[in-house]
């Protein structure tokens, strides 16, 4: 006997088994999903906070697949996962949270952007173009991805595309100095001199104090023969502040994921290279010492920060600090040592170069700076000796150098001295600083044989140039060049120019000197020096 079941019944068990296999397929989504997230790193050298902030990130990434799967939800929570493990320089499990991000978040440009950042990192410039344009593509206005996609295609040689999209970040943000400065090495690339100096005038105008505009602005006066407006152009490129990346609030927004105290502490030295001291200070290496109190490389770095603040005391209380957790320091010794310098405590300022020196004896710049304590102390062969080690280390150490000529002059060794002014001026030929020193040699020493007025007058003119122009010193140092060449005239036109400079101050001693060098030259006498001025 056949038996039938009501139409009911298959319906319902229609339903139960397409609501089976649907539960099926989304556990299986789920299990897929589950498989490409990433594990987490080993962390255990790590510090709590870190540690603490990628577990409670992945934790809280599965929880939220588990309760309500695979959504918009889950992407922006799988994307900032990325973001913490980006941070803290997890570029792998960063990039694994970016491709589910960009799946399940894909209105969001953001994603691309970071991953593009990454690959950037790694060189890996095809791979990045690929992420800014689909940066682009959902968020055609983010500035940063434009520009950053201009350098590249720049760097890569296409100059096309890289005109294109400097012209694209023009118009979104005009006036910007970077796309000027790239549509400006576009133009020097092609031969157009006035086209690149249109630009970047146009860059100087919005930021006076972008050096790298200087730099290329020195090289176009070069090209046209502008000698004066070139020294002028590295002048201003020397007084301004280092390369400073554009804003880019993406990635910037990444430093405050940062929980690793050794990134916070690269990220600290980043800002102090560009003169950021607060973002250094108050933001980095705070965080790198809230985070591990006991590191002495963030309390060593604290010091430094805040010895380039000026702030003295505060900079002593952080090194002092970073001796009695590392009394291997080398660095605080060091700079303990020029912070005593500082306040004339000069034999306690040499103990501590010693103390570095103990523990890094092949420092040169440790050894530079015991050689200024003892010459300071006029202990005049020990600095000697100093710079001329400091030498054997690195042969290539300007200051040392300079400096031993220095210490040879102030001994009675002018002939020595000489050399090595001569030495330091091969190495950088317009440094205002030794040329001034060795004109004043050339121009007044007693002995016949060390005097030299034309090479006195040749580096004496050098020294006035640029920000020296106005230095009654130097002014002074050009007139005895003068005099010692037979040019009277020029002289006393020289003289009376500092006269002027100095009686519109205070020092009232250096303008009697000077008065006396006046009444020298209008009698138509070179000055030698019977004792050391130093200069």
């Amino acid at each position: 006997m056949r038996h039938f079941w009501p139409v009911a019944a298959f319906c319902a068990l229609a339903t139960l088994t397409t609501l089976g296999a649907m539960e099926i397929f989304l556990q299986a989504r789920m299990n897929l999903v589950l498989i490409r997230l990433p594990e987490v790193p080993p962390i255990s050298h790590k510090s709590e906070t870190l540690r603490g902030k990628i577990n409670g990130a992945n934790a809280k990434v599965r929880k939220k697949l588990a309760n309500t799967g695979v959504n918009k939800d889950f992407g922006r929570a799988v994307g900032e996962m990325g973001r913490l493990y980006q941070a803290n320089q997890f570029y792998d499990q960063a990039l694994s949270c970016y491709r589910l991000a960009v799946e399940y978040d894909e209105e969001s440009a953001m994603w691309f952007y970071l991953s593009a950042f990454i690959h950037q990192q790694r060189g890996e410039t095809a791979s990045m173009i690929g992420f800014l344009e689909q940066t682009l593509r959902l968020s055609n206005d983010y500035s940063p991805a434009v520009l950053k996609l201009a350098d590249t295609y720049f760097k890569a040689g296409q100059m096309r595309q890289a005109k294109f999209y400097y012209e694209q970040r023009l118009a979104l943000t005009p006036g910007d100095p970077y796309a000027l400065m790239g549509l400006a090495r576009i133009a020097l690339d092609k031969g157009k001199w006035d086209v690149a100096e249109a630009q970047l005038q146009k860059a100087i105008s919005s930021n006076p104090k972008f050096g790298d505009a200087h730099r290329l602005m020195a090289q176009i006066h070069e090209y046209h023969g502008r000698i004066d407006e070139m020294h002028k152009s590295l002048d201003m490129a020397a007084d301004s502040t280092r390369f400073r990346p554009a804003s880019d609030p993406w990635i910037d927004d990444l430093e405050d994921l940062c929980y690793d105290p050794e990134q916070l502490l690269v990220l600290g030295s980043m800002a102090l290279t560009e003169l950021d001291m607060e973002t250094a200070i108050k933001k980095h290496i705070a965080k790198a010492l809230e985070i591990d109190p006991e590191n002495p490389e963030a309390n060593l770095a604290m010091g430094k920060a805040w010895l380039m603040a000026g702030d003295w005391s505060r900079a002593y209380r952080y090194l002092m600090r970073t001796i009695e957790l590392d009394p291997s320091s080398d660095q605080a010794y060091f700079q303990i040592g020029l912070i005593l310098q500082n306040e004339n405590k000069l034999a306690e300022a040499e103990a501590m170069m010693r103390k570095a020196l103990e523990f890094q004896p092949n420092n040169a710049n440790v050894q530079n700076n015991l050689g200024v304590i003892l010459l300071e102390q006029q202990s005049f062969d020990e600095a000697i000796e100093s710079f001329k080690v400091a030498l054997e280390i690195y042969p290539e150490h300007i200051n040392a150098r300079y400096n031993l000529g220095m210490s040879l002059w102030a001994s009675g060794n002018s002939k020595a001295a000489v050399t090595q002014y001569h030495k330091v001026l091969e190495m950088k030929p317009d440094w205002g600083v030794a040329a001034n020193s060795l004109a004043w040699i050339l121009a007044t020493d007693p002995d016949e044989k060390v005097r030299d007025g034309d090479d006195a007058l040749k580096w004496a003119r050098i020294a006035v140039q640029g920000k020296y122009r106005d230095n009654p010193e130097y002014l002074d140092t050009l007139a005895a060049a003068y005099a010692e060449t037979g040019q009277f005239d020029m002289a006393v036109d020289t003289v009376r120019r500092a006269l002027i400079i100095l009686r519109a101050g205070e020092d009232r001693a250096s303008i009697k000197t000077i008065e006396s060098r006046l009444r020298l030259y209008e009698s138509g006498s070179p000055f030698h020096e019977k004792s050391k001025q130093t200069k």
